[in-house]
């Protein structure tokens, strides 16, 4: 007689199904696991790099490839990850250890494993060294890899570039030392205040340009107060014109094209504490919170007193030359003899009006063209422009001019270089 083996779900279905569901489980969550390791290991953006127990690189993939620009037959039983890392900081991580264990840590790959090798979670940064010298900044999570008796048989150190954020960080430290050098300068007033225009924050220059302690003003007046009234209410009225809606004088007028988003760098008066006025350039910029909502203002100021004196001045010195070409023209003009200026090449650059009656040509015909085309002989009038320029004066230089109409006329040119 034959037995037959029985499958153990034909005897309890209901046992066996539940087994098979829980086996069917296992395996997919263990697949699941297992891809997921596989694609961190695999990827190009991290650097996974696996040693034996005595640090020794067994396995360098990918993504530690592209990151260090080694092969992975450059390293892999040759050497440890100390060897990529930047020395100094190896020795500094284990005399920072040592201190903090209270046992002494050999500097090298010991110093990279201590703390994973006693069960201790351990991540850190520290500099990376590229095949070809260079450096990046790498934030590395340590684990211990053990055996089913719990012995260590090698580390795991998976590795980030961390220079994204360390350029984020270093820009976002260089902006607001910009921003805090900006805020504090004795050379800008910054003057931040509330949604209505009440004054909260008075930095250091606007107490040394306009005179007043940020005490005095904060909390009480906003900036239309230590403004021109009269320029506050024409600002007003432009504005309103410009923008076809009504526009209150005071504070409103000053922050109006901030306040709906519109740049706005304008020049205006400031009245100091004693009393006196300085002209100032001021930007405005409305401070919105997180839902853009407007909860202020800041208003930088610089002042406008030093270009305002010199394009003064410079008003002044375009108008004495103004008034030297009137006269120089009036005396070229009231002149009886015929007058003509050239450069050094013989370019006319000036006449009178003799001259335009002598050639028949305008002054606008004449100024630009060659001075010796004037006359018959055009080679003894060139060598008259050579020998003003190197005697410095020449007299009584006999020349024979020629006008439009053809008509000729024996000159006595007299020159002098100027």
């Amino acid at each position: 007689m034959s037995e037959k083996i029985r499958d153990p779900a034909i005897l309890n279905p209901a046992a066996g199904t539940m087994d098979g569901i829980a086996e069917r489980r296992r395996q997919e969550a263990l697949l699941k696991t297992g891809a997921l390791q596989n694609a961190i290991f695999n990827s190009a953006n991290f650097s996974s790099i696996a040693t034996d127990a005595k640090g020794v690189i067994q396995i360098f993939n990918v993504g530690a490839e592209r990151m260090l620009g080694f092969a992975a037959a450059d390293v892999m039983n040759k050497i440890t990850p100390a060897d990529i890392s930047d020395p100094q900081e190896v020795i500094a991580r284990a005399k920072a250890l040592s201190e903090e264990l209270s046992t002494p840590i050999t500097p090298g790959f010991e110093a990279l494993v201590f703390k994973a090798s006693r069960g201790i979670e351990d991540i850190y940064e520290l500099t990376y060294i590229r095949k070809d010298g260079s450096r990046f900044p790498a934030v590395v999570s340590v684990t211990a890899l053990r055996d089913d008796q719990g012995v260590i048989i090698g580390y795991l150190l998976i590795g980030t570039d961390n220079t994204a954020r360390k350029q984020a960080e270093e820009a976002l430290l260089k902006a607001v030392a910009l921003q805090s050098a900006i805020f504090n300068s004795a050379n800008f007033s910054s003057i931040a205040t509330d949604a209505k225009g009440v004054i909260q924050i008075f930095n250091v220059g606007a107490e040394r340009m306009l005179g007043y302690a940020a005490a005095d003003v904060m909390n009480k007046i906003t900036p239309a107060d230590i403004s021109d009234p009269q320029e506050v209410i024409a600002r007003a009225k432009t504005l309103s014109a410009e923008l076809g809606t009504p526009i209150t004088p005071g504070f409103e007028a000053l922050v109006f094209k901030a306040s709906r988003g519109i740049e706005d760098i304008y020049e205006l008066t400031y009245i100091r504490k004693d009393g006196s006025r300085f002209p100032a350039v001021v930007s405005v910029t409305a401070l919105r919170d997180a839902q853009d909502a407007i909860i202020g203002y800041l208003l930088i100021g610089t002042d406008n007193t030093v270009r305002k004196q010199v394009e003064a001045e410079q008003k002044l010195l375009d108008q004495r030359l103004r008034d030297q070409q009137f006269y120089t023209r009036s005396l070229i003009e009231s002149n009886i003899d015929a007058i003509m200026t050239t450069d050094p090449s013989g370019i006319i650059t000036d006449v009178n009006k003799q001259m335009e009656a002598l050639t028949g040509c305008t002054r606008d015909e004449l100024i630009g063209a060659p001075f010796k085309n004037n006359f018959t002989d055009p080679e003894r009038a060139e060598a008259a422009i050579k020998l003003v320029l190197n005697e410095k004066k020449v007299t009584n230089y006999e020349l024979t001019a020629r006008a439009r109409d053809g008509k000729e006329t024996v000159v006595s040119y007299n020159a002098t270089t100027f």
